[in-house]
C-alpha cells in the first residue's frame, strides 16, 4: 500500500491478535476486490461486492463502523466501498482499534461469524463511486478545449507534498514523478491527528485554503486508491454532495507514458 505506516502502534502490537467485539473482517484484499485487475486493491463489480456483502449478512440499511489497526489508514477504503455501493448508514472509528485500547474497552482474540447471510440488493450511488482515468482524461480535455470555467474539474492528491511536485522519487519502478494537470494536493495526514480526523473547523479550513468548492464534483487521488478514500471522506464530512476516488490512482497514472503530467 502506498504511503503505509511502516508499523501498527505499539500498543496494537503488543495486543494482536485484537479485536472489538463482534468485528468482522472486511476483506478489500482478497473479498471485495477485483481478482482479474492488474493493480492491487481495485473496486469489483456491483455482483462480486454484492456477494461478498451477503456473505457478510450486510443489509443496505445496517449501521455499520469501519476500524482498522493504525488508527485510520484503511477504514476509510472500507467506508468509501460501501458508500459507493448504497449502503446508508457506514461510519468509521475515530483512531480506530488504537484509541479503542487507549480507552480500555473490551477486546476478543478472535473475529467475529456472521450471524446470517443476506439477500441484499445494492444500489450504486450516483454521487459517490470510483472513476477511471479516461473520466479524467476526458474532463480535463473537455475543459481544456472549451475554457468553460464551470466545468473546471477538481481533483484532490493525497500525496505527498514531494511526490506531487515531483522533487521525490516514487516508490514503485518505472513510474514518472509529479501530479494529474489542474489538480490540487491535500496529503491525507493533514487531515487526520493520530489516526482522528480533525474538526469540522480545521476541515473546512484546509479544503478553503485550496479553493475547493465543495457543491461541485470532488475527485481523489493518490498513490494506490486507498488513501484519497480519506481525503474522500473529509469532504463529505464537510457536505460535499458529489465525490469520486480515482481507483487506479498513480499506479495508472504515473506508469502510463500518454497521460498528461505536471512538476512543480
Amino acid at each position: 500500500m502506498e504511503n503505509a505506516p511502516t508499523s501498527k502502534p505499539d500498543l496494537v502490537t503488543q495486543a494482536l491478535p485484537c479485536y472489538i467485539p463482534n468485528s468482522l473482517f472486511f476483506d478489500f484484499e482478497n473479498e471485495f476486490v477485483d481478482k482479474n485487475a492488474s493493480l492491487s486493491n481495485m473496486m469489483p463489480s456491483v455482483d462480486v461486492f454484492q456477494s461478498a456483502a451477503r456473505q457478510l449478512g450486510l443489509n443496505l440499511e445496517d449501521e455499520i463502523v469501519i476500524y482498522d489497526d493504525f488508527g485510520n489508514f484503511c477504514a476509510s477504503r472500507a467506508w468509501f466501498m460501501l458508500l459507493a455501493m448504497g449502503f446508508t448508514n457506514v461510519k468509521t472509528l475515530d483512531g480506530g482499534l488504537p484509541e479503542w485500547l487507549n480507552g480500555k474497552h473490551p477486546t476478543q482474540t478472535v473475529l467475529a461469524n456472521p450471524s446470517s447471510t443476506s439477500n441484499v440488493e445494492l444500489k450504486p450511488s450516483a454521487n459517490f463511486g470510483f472513476v477511471s482515468a479516461d473520466y479524467i482524461n476526458d474532463k480535463i480535455s473537455m475543459w481544456v478545449s472549451s475554457k468553460n470555467t464551470t466545468d473546471l474539474i477538481q481533483i484532490i492528491d493525497a500525496r505527498s507534498s514531494g511526490r506531487y511536485t515531483g522533487f521525490e522519487s516514487e516508490p514503485r519502478a518505472n513510474m514518472r514523478s509529479g501530479h494529474i494537470p489542474m489538480s490540487s494536493n491535500i496529503h491525507y495526514t493533514s487531515v487526520q491527528d493520530n489516526g482522528a480526523f480533525k474538526s469540522y473547523h480545521e476541515l473546512g479550513s484546509i479544503f478553503e485554503n485550496k479553493k475547493i468548492d465543495l457543491s461541485n464534483e470532488i475527485v481523489s487521488s493518490c498513490g494506490s486508491g486507498v488513501t484519497a478514500c480519506i481525503i474522500a471522506q473529509a469532504a463529505f464530512s464537510l457536505g460535499a454532495n458529489c465525490v469520486k476516488v480515482y481507483d487506479a490512482s498513480w499506479s495508472e497514472w504515473g506508469a502510463s507514458q500518454t497521460l498528461p503530467i505536471e512538476v512543480g
